[in-house]
Protein backbone atom coordinates (compact mmCIF):
# COMPACT_ATOMS: atom_id res chain seq x y z
CA UNK A 1 0.00 0.00 0.00
CA UNK A 2 1.36 3.72 -1.24
CA UNK A 3 1.59 6.47 1.52
CA UNK A 4 -1.02 7.83 -0.72
CA UNK A 5 -3.35 4.98 -0.19
CA UNK A 6 -3.04 5.05 3.87
CA UNK A 7 -4.01 8.40 3.76
CA UNK A 8 -7.40 7.72 1.84
CA UNK A 9 -7.53 5.35 4.52
CA UNK A 10 -8.42 8.59 7.09
CA UNK A 11 -11.40 9.60 5.17
CA UNK A 12 -13.01 6.83 6.84
CA UNK A 13 -13.21 8.69 10.30
CA UNK A 14 -14.66 12.21 10.59
CA UNK A 15 -11.59 12.48 13.02
CA UNK A 16 -8.96 12.88 10.06
CA UNK A 17 -10.93 13.66 6.88
CA UNK A 18 -9.25 17.10 6.84
CA UNK A 19 -5.92 15.97 7.96
CA UNK A 20 -5.99 13.55 5.01
CA UNK A 21 -7.31 15.95 2.77
CA UNK A 22 -4.59 18.86 3.86
CA UNK A 23 -2.26 15.78 3.32
CA UNK A 24 -3.41 14.86 -0.30
CA UNK A 25 -4.47 18.02 -1.75
CA UNK A 26 -2.44 20.37 0.09
CA UNK A 27 -5.39 22.83 1.11
CA UNK A 28 -9.06 21.78 2.39
CA UNK A 29 -10.84 24.79 0.36
CA UNK A 30 -12.64 24.70 -2.26
CA UNK A 31 -11.32 27.59 -3.95
CA UNK A 32 -7.71 25.60 -3.80
CA UNK A 33 -9.15 22.15 -5.11
CA UNK A 34 -10.18 23.90 -7.94
CA UNK A 35 -6.63 24.95 -8.54
CA UNK A 36 -5.03 21.95 -7.15
CA UNK A 37 -3.37 19.39 -10.01
CA UNK A 38 -3.82 15.85 -8.94
CA UNK A 39 0.09 13.98 -9.09
CA UNK A 40 -0.13 10.49 -10.46
CA UNK A 41 -0.33 8.79 -7.05
CA UNK A 42 -2.84 10.85 -5.74
CA UNK A 43 -5.21 10.10 -8.84
CA UNK A 44 -4.39 6.65 -8.96
CA UNK A 45 -4.97 6.14 -4.83
CA UNK A 46 -7.91 8.23 -5.31
CA UNK A 47 -9.53 5.73 -8.76
CA UNK A 48 -8.88 3.14 -6.02
CA UNK A 49 -10.27 4.42 -3.39
CA UNK A 50 -13.56 4.30 -5.47
CA UNK A 51 -13.98 0.96 -4.50
CA UNK A 52 -13.29 1.08 -1.19
CA UNK A 53 -15.92 -0.84 1.00
CA UNK A 54 -16.45 2.20 3.59
CA UNK A 55 -19.15 4.93 1.97
CA UNK A 56 -16.94 7.56 3.75
CA UNK A 57 -13.86 7.18 1.73
CA UNK A 58 -15.98 6.25 -1.52
CA UNK A 59 -17.78 9.88 -0.92
CA UNK A 60 -14.52 11.48 -0.29
CA UNK A 61 -12.60 10.42 -3.19
CA UNK A 62 -15.19 11.38 -5.08
CA UNK A 63 -15.38 14.71 -3.55
CA UNK A 64 -11.61 14.89 -4.95
CA UNK A 65 -11.99 13.55 -8.17
CA UNK A 66 -15.20 15.98 -8.90
CA UNK A 67 -12.63 18.61 -8.47
CA UNK A 68 -10.36 16.51 -11.77
CA UNK A 69 -11.01 17.38 -15.29
CA UNK A 70 -9.26 14.40 -16.35
CA UNK A 71 -11.11 11.94 -18.48
CA UNK A 72 -10.15 9.04 -16.57
CA UNK A 73 -11.94 10.75 -14.06
CA UNK A 74 -15.08 11.00 -15.60
CA UNK A 75 -14.98 7.57 -16.35
CA UNK A 76 -14.02 6.40 -12.80
CA UNK A 77 -16.85 8.66 -11.49
CA UNK A 78 -19.79 7.41 -14.01
CA UNK A 79 -19.97 3.71 -12.18
CA UNK A 80 -20.53 5.59 -8.99
CA UNK A 81 -23.93 6.17 -10.20
CA UNK A 82 -24.93 2.74 -9.01
CA UNK A 83 -23.58 2.79 -5.78
CA UNK A 84 -25.78 0.98 -2.80
CA UNK A 85 -24.99 3.83 -0.63
CA UNK A 86 -27.30 7.13 -2.24
CA UNK A 87 -24.71 9.78 -0.46
CA UNK A 88 -22.27 8.91 -2.88
CA UNK A 89 -24.65 8.24 -5.68
CA UNK A 90 -25.77 11.97 -4.97
CA UNK A 91 -22.33 13.05 -4.96
CA UNK A 92 -21.47 10.88 -8.28
CA UNK A 93 -23.75 12.90 -9.95
CA UNK A 94 -22.79 16.35 -8.58
CA UNK A 95 -19.06 15.52 -10.06
CA UNK A 96 -20.78 14.60 -13.69
CA UNK A 97 -22.51 17.93 -13.74
CA UNK A 98 -20.93 20.38 -11.98
CA UNK A 99 -18.77 22.77 -14.02
CA UNK A 100 -17.95 25.16 -10.97
CA UNK A 101 -15.48 22.81 -9.92
CA UNK A 102 -13.51 21.99 -12.50
CA UNK A 103 -13.80 25.49 -14.81
CA UNK A 104 -11.48 24.06 -17.79
CA UNK A 105 -14.28 21.11 -18.15
CA UNK A 106 -15.82 20.75 -21.38
CA UNK A 107 -18.58 19.09 -19.50
CA UNK A 108 -18.69 15.92 -22.15
CA UNK A 109 -20.24 13.20 -21.13
CA UNK A 110 -20.82 10.00 -22.55
CA UNK A 111 -24.74 9.01 -23.31
CA UNK A 112 -24.65 6.11 -21.26
CA UNK A 113 -24.00 8.41 -18.02
CA UNK A 114 -26.31 10.78 -19.50
CA UNK A 115 -29.30 7.90 -19.65
CA UNK A 116 -28.28 6.69 -16.15
CA UNK A 117 -28.50 10.67 -14.55
CA UNK A 118 -31.74 10.31 -17.05
CA UNK A 119 -32.78 7.56 -14.66
CA UNK A 120 -31.63 8.49 -11.55
CA UNK A 121 -33.25 11.99 -11.77
CA UNK A 122 -37.10 10.49 -12.51
CA UNK A 123 -36.74 7.54 -10.31
CA UNK A 124 -34.11 6.83 -7.71
CA UNK A 125 -35.58 6.21 -4.49
CA UNK A 126 -33.89 8.66 -2.78
CA UNK A 127 -34.86 12.44 -3.09
CA UNK A 128 -31.47 14.02 -2.83
CA UNK A 129 -30.12 11.60 -5.54
CA UNK A 130 -33.14 12.62 -7.64
CA UNK A 131 -32.93 16.37 -7.05
CA UNK A 132 -28.82 16.00 -7.76
CA UNK A 133 -29.12 14.37 -10.94
CA UNK A 134 -31.89 16.47 -12.20
CA UNK A 135 -29.42 19.49 -11.22
CA UNK A 136 -26.49 17.55 -13.19
CA UNK A 137 -28.72 17.61 -16.61
CA UNK A 138 -29.93 20.97 -15.78
CA UNK A 139 -26.14 22.52 -15.43
CA UNK A 140 -25.11 20.65 -18.84
CA UNK A 141 -28.42 22.10 -20.47
CA UNK A 142 -28.19 25.70 -19.36
CA UNK A 143 -24.10 25.42 -20.88
CA UNK A 144 -25.13 24.66 -24.29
Amino acid sequence: MTREQDVIQLFGSGATELYALEALMGGITTTHLRTVCLTEWVFEALLEGLRDPNPRVRWWCLQLLDHSSDPRAIAAVAPMLDDPVPRVRQNAAHALGCRACKPDWLGELPASVLDKLHWLAAADPHEKVRRQAGWALACRRNAA
